[in-house]
């Protein structure tokens, strides 16, 4: 017995030293996809990328992560959750190396294609393993941790890149995440346990994730070139042809295969269908001038990306903040009112945000950006929440990809869609066809201020429909 008390305690410290390896993965995602939003306009100046072409450094990575993502389940019942975690950490590392030394842009966007397969592994693996390695009676406790771990790399990193490659480039952005990437695998290699394959004979739905990539990609290109070649161009016409046929044969597969990505029974729930609408519409429309941020801080402003990154930073920290408040709130007064306070509160936000001006200090525009992070963070976890509760106990697992996959798409799409709104309104207000990058402040200033007032009734429409829910009682 006096034998037994030391294993036990040897294991329980080794599942939190375990816990680490996942921290560590965690946290270089988030370093990563916060730091990469910050710099595009420095990356757009010094690899002398158009705002079209700079566009594609986020895109190729967020559709490359959506499909990703959806195998990476199958490939861990396959070969073991750890052994997958530890080459997605190295593959990531390696990747983000081939990043660094990039010759030109469209070397970049390629090797973040890599870097995003990766990124998807340790993305779904780590909430699985710490799923798989804790009781019940610890998964809170955990997952909190590793909620607050992804804060927290949301909020240094725009602050953090924002230093290192104002001072040595933007290179440093992406060789600073290959030593913490290969740190994560060891951390991984040494202190996660042996997990078995799960031996389980489902199968992975390849034609469905196919289909979804072709559907995103060759969207997100017609929305591209549209900005260069005008949208009546016939290649552009093809591209968005080619996305809508490609979304039917979607459609037309996952009603005929046995393991679908998208499963139709659920959407039989009208709160379900409902709700997942309006988690696709909002993250277009948040997306949309998220990314924009940066663009009008640096170009219209004159702000140092290290400025940048603080306000990048000091609007991430919020919205962590926000959501555990949120969910208070979700179990006081139930999950779809604080839904739609969210989209009020939004709806509001954006309406202040499209006061921003070319007077604005770095503080000024801050405060007129803070009620937008207040409504995303009210919205995202109660909308989160009525989706779950209105899928059947079985499908819980499926029901969460969904919401996943629904948010990708809504970034992915808003980025491609309302970037090439933005810089049609930016030659618009410039008077004459003029990249992002070459626009004067003023052109820049007046498309954001439009864009926030597009954006706004895009949420404000949502609004409207979402009341047409019918809502729970309060927990």
């Amino acid at each position: 017995m006096n034998r037994t008390v030391p294993n036990v305690e040897a294991a329980r410290t080794r599942k939190w030293v375990a816990l680490l390896a996942l921290i560590a993965g965690i946290l270089v995602q988030a370093l990563n996809q916060s730091t990469i939003q910050a710099a595009l306009p420095t990356l757009s100046q010094e690899l002398g990328a158009n705002f079209t072409t700079i566009q594609w450094v986020l895109l190729s990575f967020q559709i490359t992560l959506a499909v990703v993502m959806l195998s990476v389940g199958r490939l861990a019942d396959m070969f073991g959750k750890r052994r997958i975690f530890i080459a997605g950490n190295l593959f990531f590392g390696l990747a983000s190396l081939l990043c660094a030394l990039s010759p030109s842009v469209y070397f970049l966007i390629g090797f973040r294609v890599l870097q995003s397969a990766g990124a998807a592994v340790v993305t779904v693996l780590s909430m699985a393993i710490v799923a798989e390695i804790f009781p019940d009676s610890e998964k809170g406790r955990v997952l909190g941790i590793a909620a607050g771990s992804n804060s927290f790399g949301h909020f240094v990193g725009p602050i953090l890149g924002g230093y290192l490659i104002g001072a040595y480039g933007w290179r440093i952005a992406f060789f600073i995440l290959v030593p913490c990437a290969v740190l994560a695998a060891l951390l991984a290699a040494r202190y996660l346990p042996a997990l078995s394959p799960s031996g389980t004979s489902r199968r992975f739905d390849i034609l469905g994730a196919t289909l979804i990539g072709a559907t995103m990609c060759s969207l997100s290109l017609g929305l591209s070139y549209g900005q260069l070649l005008g949208f009546a161009h016939v290649y552009v016409l093809l591209l968005i042809a080619a996305s809508a046929i490609s979304f039917v044969a979607f459609l037309y597969a996952e009603r005929r295969v046995a393991h679908p990505v998208l499963d139709f029974e659920l959407f039989r729930s009208r709160p379900f269908t409902l709700h997942i609408a309006i988690a696709a519409l909002a993250g277009i429309a948040t997306s949309g001038v998220t990314f924009l941020l940066p663009f009008f801080m640096q170009l219209a402003l004159g702000l140092t990306i290290l400025q940048v990154g603080f306000v990048m930073a000091i609007v991430s920290i919020e919205i962590a903040l926000i959501a555990p408040a949120a969910g208070y709130l979700a179990d006081r007064l139930g999950a779809h009112r604080v839904t739609l306070i969210g989209l009020a509160t939004l709806l509001v936000g954006f309406l202040v945000a499209s006061t921003s001006n070319l007077d604005n200090s770095q503080l000024g525009f801050l405060l007129r950006i803070l009620p937008m992070g207040i409504g995303i963070g009210l919205f995202m976890s109660p909308n989160s929440t009525v989706i779950m509760a209105a899928a059947p106990a079985t499908r819980l697992g499926v029901a969460s990809g969904l919401i996943g996959l629904t948010r990708m798409i809504g970034q992915t799409t808003g980025i491609a869609l309302l970037g090439a709104v933005f810089a049609s309104n930016v030659a618009r207000s410039a008077g004459m066809p003029v990249d992002v990058t070459d626009a004067s402040p003023l052109a820049i200033s007046q498309a954001f201020r439009l864009q926030f007032f597009i954006v706004a009734v895009v949420i404000g429409a949502t609004l409207l429909w979402s009341l047409k829910s019918r809502p729970e009682k309060p927990a």
